[in-house]
């Protein structure tokens, strides 16, 4: 009985703390795709390990610290953007609360500068041109990006693009206040 008793409580005891530990709302097959991207961007060594989030923000966002061979090389952050509402690109009204998501990382830096933006899964029909990687150069180097001052729209993807502009925002932001 007492056997039973402490298995059951480590059991318990190991679901929490792997609950507790991190936990994100993001599918769990976008870090495999960021790994593959940082691999590219620094070496095939590259390790990645996920940092705590304030709360709010693990809806959207998955933080991440790079190391190469044992070294600090930087952060990466996996995030959840919106593009198109469901059933078309005209432009969202308020009440509209359903749109398509599509998912990127963005690679910082030690200085925390975006260092490359990829997009990890687009699924829309309308805005897929901001997975152009010679587009998402312009993100290189940046510590704020904004529309029109250091980043060009996209005729045909102003949603998307606006929404990816915001949310490497956000990402600054929220790699400045969890550090």
């Amino acid at each position: 009985m007492v056997k039973r008793v402490l298995f059951i409580l480590a059991i318990v005891t190991g679901v929490y703390t792997s609950i507790s530990a991190t936990y994100s709302f993001l599918p769990d097959y976008l870090s495999g795709k960021m790994n593959k991207q940082l691999r590219k961007i620094y070496s095939k060594n590259i390790i990645s390990q996920e940092l705590p989030l304030i709360d709010t923000a693990i809806i959207n966002h998955q933080l991440f610290k790079v190391q190469e061979n044992d070294s600090f090389v930087g952060y990466s952050m996996i995030s959840r953007a919106m593009g198109c509402k469901v059933g078309g690109c005209d432009k969202p009204k308020k009440e509209d609360a359903i749109f398509e998501e599509f998912y990127f990382m963005t690679a910082f830096d030690t200085q925390r500068k975006v260092k490359k933006v990829r997009v990890l899964e687009y699924t829309s029909n309308h805005g897929y041109q901001i997975a152009n990687r010679g587009w998402l150069k312009q993100f290189e180097g940046q510590d704020s990006v904004g529309l029109g001052y250091n980043i060009d729209g996209i005729s045909g993807a102003t949603i998307s693009v606006k929404s990816i502009i915001n949310s490497v925002n956000n990402q600054i932001h929220l790699l400045e206040n969890s550090l």
